[in-house]
């Protein structure tokens, strides 16, 4: 079974996007995910490096990773290992059969813009990291490549296709428990307002490694009720208590 889709976030050549799109449908994969182009879905140079996999393919264009990904359940992000010390980053071989216990085809690979790679905020949005390992003298890959590498990983390593862990909740009711969360840490002190995202981005991988269910999603935003609830029903004995840092 493929992966259930591609997404790539600012990809910049014609020629990258095209080669997706080839080795996509070279694998099964039946959708690609384009954050912010720059270029135009079709661009001649798309269609030649394409070679007639865009007729394959489904393919939509968002202005935001959040957008792109709403109705996935698992994402997983290429990025490289440099700076990511506090990012638990899996191989290749490591990810694949957590993706299969999660349910394949309603998984999104992620993958960055050919220079810059992924945001800091766009990793922290994803379930789990992926590094390909390279040689470290010259580690970064082309995008396409980096496709290529990993969903012929994940194709050809043959695992029972049916999910053994419970469905992940789809990214949009993250995003939502998210704010949620936000808003009610923020009301009990728990947060520093002038930097909350610091252990927000904690909690998210957290919940993003354990593939956090629907119904684990509906009890933390009861969790977040109730504070707000005592909050208001107790006002100011709760103290001030912020986050430290990684």
């Amino acid at each position: 079974m493929p992966v259930g889709a591609l997404i790539l976030v600012k990809p910049s050549l014609a020629g990258n996007i095209g080669a997706a799109m080839r080795v996509a449908a070279n694998f099964g994969v039946s959708r690609l995910e384009l954050v912010r182009p720059a270029v135009v879905g079709d661009d001649p140079e798309v269609f030649r490096w394409a070679c007639g996999a865009d007729r394959r393919l489904e393919c939509r264009t968002w202005h935001s990773l959040a957008d792109a990904a709403a109705n996935y359940r698992t994402l997983a992000a290429s990025a490289s290992g440099r700076g990511r010390r506090n990012l638990p980053v899996l191989s290749p071989r490591e990810v694949v059969p957590r993706l299969y216990e999660r349910g394949l085809g309603q998984t999104a690979l992620v993958f960055g813009n050919e220079t810059r790679g992924l945001s800091r905020d766009d990793i922290d949005r994803c379930d789990l990291v992926i590094r390909i390992p390279t040689e470290p003298a010259f580690p970064v890959l082309n995008l396409a490549q980096a496709v290529a590498v990993l969903v012929a990983e994940i194709r050809l390593a043959e695992i029972d296709e049916r999910p053994t862990a419970p469905e992940p909740a789809p990214q949009d009711e993250v995003d939502a428990l998210m704010e949620h969360l936000r808003d009610s840490l923020l009301t009990i002190g728990f947060l520093d307002p002038r930097s909350p995202q610091r252990i927000l981005r904690k909690l998210r991988r957290l919940f993003g490694r354990a593939g956090i269910t629907d119904n684990e999603v509906k009890v933390v935003r009861g969790i977040c009720r109730q504070m707000e609830w005592a909050a208001r029903a107790q006002p100011g004995r709760f103290p001030e208590e912020h986050d430290s840092d990684d």
